[in-house]
């Protein structure tokens, strides 16, 4: 299969719509949570609209990771890494919180989120890179995709909010922050002006990755700094990482041909792929069903571990569905990361994928 040229520069993806995904998905998120921070917005209605993106997109979200890897049979191939540890890690985390670790779990996450979404980034860079046929030592990518931003959550929790849900937030010394802040600019500057000497070489050059780290890590960064308010920066960020990774499942799926076996799984699949709308209700169902459930579960088991004395009196008191969450969430970071990892090998370039009906 032949990668194809679009004005002169190979991308996997549809250009507009690929932009319109990796790049430009996050502004929406970001105006709004800069309008309600200079007081331009209600701070209610903004929280209204983030909830509806932080649980719709984020069961779809998850629900998309979940229908990539068990409405088929392919997990079946590597049964302890795709099932054994997802499973026991968000167990772990009801369990864990029941007996009184919330206050740790959401600092964990709050950090791990972000290095998520950071490395979502570094994927699609990394993805747009091998289409082109390109051979690049990945150091330079990571460290523009990670450093900058990094260093803006860990100033935020040092010095804007350090606590977050009742947690506190663990903090490095700002001249640590300092340091890496200047360290990730650097090696900005420096992947751009790598990539545009590539471009004045003729090599074909996706712009998808000076996109990505010009602009979309840049406005999460500029968010994290200058909003105060303890969600709001967290809830635009997130907003924009949905959107990116259901985009890019819809074009995984797309890629694929079609299914040849019967089954309730290879009929689920064929149900997800056959329209845009009915692939995102799936996702929401799918979603929404493991979320009740594991609610139900850790309702439960904190249940028990108050019967039992085993829960500290002074317990971060965090709603069921949000320790839910966090073990779905911590779920999805480890499968995520197992599920997409590239080949050792340099991948040839991949046809343009066909967008769903």
């Amino acid at each position: 299969m032949q990668a194809v040229e679009v004005r002169g520069r190979v991308t996997g993806f549809p250009l507009s719509s690929a932009w319109l995904a990796f790049v430009w998905s996050s502004v929406p998120g970001i105006a709004l949570a800069g309008a309600v921070s200079a007081g331009w917005f209600p701070e209610s209605l903004a929280l209204g609209l983030f909830a509806i993106s932080f649980v719709g997109l984020n069961l779809m979200h998850m629900g998309a990771t979940w229908a990539r890897v068990y409405v088929r049979p392919t997990w079946r191939a590597k049964p302890f890494e795709r099932l054994a540890v997802p499973v026991a890690v968000a167990i772990f985390a009801v369990f864990y919180e029941a007996v009184g670790g919330g206050a740790l779990l959401l600092a964990a996450q709050y950090f791990l989120s972000f290095h998520h979404g950071l490395m979502q980034h570094y994927g699609l860079v990394r993805a747009s890179q091998r289409r082109g046929g390109r051979a690049i030592d990945p150091r330079l990518d990571m460290a523009a995709c990670l450093l900058l931003p990094g260093a803006a959550l860990l100033y935020r929790a040092a010095a804007i909010c350090d606590v977050y849900s009742g947690a506190p937030l663990p903090s490095l010394p700002p001249a640590l922050i300092e340091t890496m802040a200047i360290a990730g600019a650097a090696a900005l500057v420096a992947f751009v002006w790598r990539e545009l000497r590539a471009h004045r070489r003729g090599e074909r050059v996706d712009p998808i990755g000076v996109g990505i780290l010009c602009g979309t890590n840049l406005m999460w960064s500029w968010v994290l700094v200058t909003v105060s308010h303890p969600a709001l920066p967290l809830f635009a960020v997130a907003s924009g990482h949905y959107i990116q990774y259901l985009y890019f499942v819809w074009n995984a799926e797309a890629r694929e041909p079609a299914e040849t076996q019967l089954g309730v799984g290879a009929w689920a699949r064929s149900e997800l792929r056959a329209s845009r709308p009915r692939y995102l209700i799936g996702l929401l169902a799918m979603g929404g069903a493991v979320t009740l459930l594991l609610t139900f579960t850790s309702a439960g088991v904190r249940g028990i571990a108050e019967w039992l004395a085993v829960r500290p009196e002074g317990a971060l008191a965090i709603p069921p569905w949000a320790a839910a969450m966090i073990g779905i969430n911590l779920e999805h970071y480890w499968l995520d990361h197992r599920i997409w990892r590239a080949p050792r090998r340099a991948a040839a370039p991949a046809a343009v994928p066909v967008p769903l009906a």
